[in-house]
């Protein structure tokens, strides 16, 4: 039996690249400021505030994609056959990707709206300079994590419900940021916050997760 070698190059090309956009970034949009800088700065010291979180959504959607793509069972076969990109078929990264990354840009439009509705508009700029933050980390996070994930001899099976229960850690922690960051982020009132975490968080999750994995 032959057994074929799987290449998996395009890792270290994605992983690189991220950390090469984020240190570009970081020269570019904040000045050279470092990171643990930056994790400390206050909303009124930002700079390049709607542009970072751009850039931070499309690098994140990257990390993101490349760890689980190995986990999606499989493309859905209406994207295979209506959905090519310079003549090539998408396949489960690519899949990943752009469903991740309209996710991310369509919920960040929907809580731009959300705190239109509410006249609480002046909290989104505090709101995606937070939460840019958390993306930012979770980012260094979850590409060491592919580093285990493809080049260490591990049970995969094992590592993927290992990594579930971090992502869900994850999202707890993010929740608890939402709710008792110094920066208000959130609505005033209570029920606009029960409101925002059930249909712009907890809800748009499990609707991503039954598309991708069921």
């Amino acid at each position: 039996m032959i057994r074929i070698v799987e290449q998996q190059d395009w890792v270290i090309y994605c992983i690189v690249g991220v950390l090469l956009a984020y240190i570009l970034m970081f020269r570019t949009l904040h000045r050279d400021v470092s990171l643990v800088k930056y994790i400390a700065q206050p909303y009124e010291n930002a700079n390049n505030n709607i542009l970072s979180w751009l850039f931070t959504t499309l690098l994140f959607s990257v990390c993101f994609s490349v760890f689980f793509s190995q986990f999606i069972p499989i493309v859905p076969k209406y994207i295979t056959e209506n959905i090519r990109l310079f003549g090539f078929v998408v396949n489960k990264f690519g899949f990943l990707f752009i469903s991740f990354l309209l996710f991310h840009l369509i919920k960040g439009l929907a809580t731009y709206l959300f705190y239109g509705s509410i006249q609480e508009l002046s909290k989104f700029g505090r709101f995606i300079f937070v939460m840019q933050k958390f993306y930012m980390i979770a980012s260094v996070v979850i590409l060491i994590m592919s580093l285990i994930l493809y080049y260490l001899p591990i049970d995969k099976q094992k590592f993927f419900i290992i990594s579930i229960l971090l992502f869900i850690l994850a999202f707890i922690l993010k929740i608890a940021i939402y709710l008792f960051h110094n920066e208000r982020i959130l609505p005033g009132e209570w029920y606009y916050k029960f409101l925002y975490i059930c249909t712009l968080q907890i809800l748009p999750i499990l609707v991503m997760w039954k598309f991708w994995f069921f």
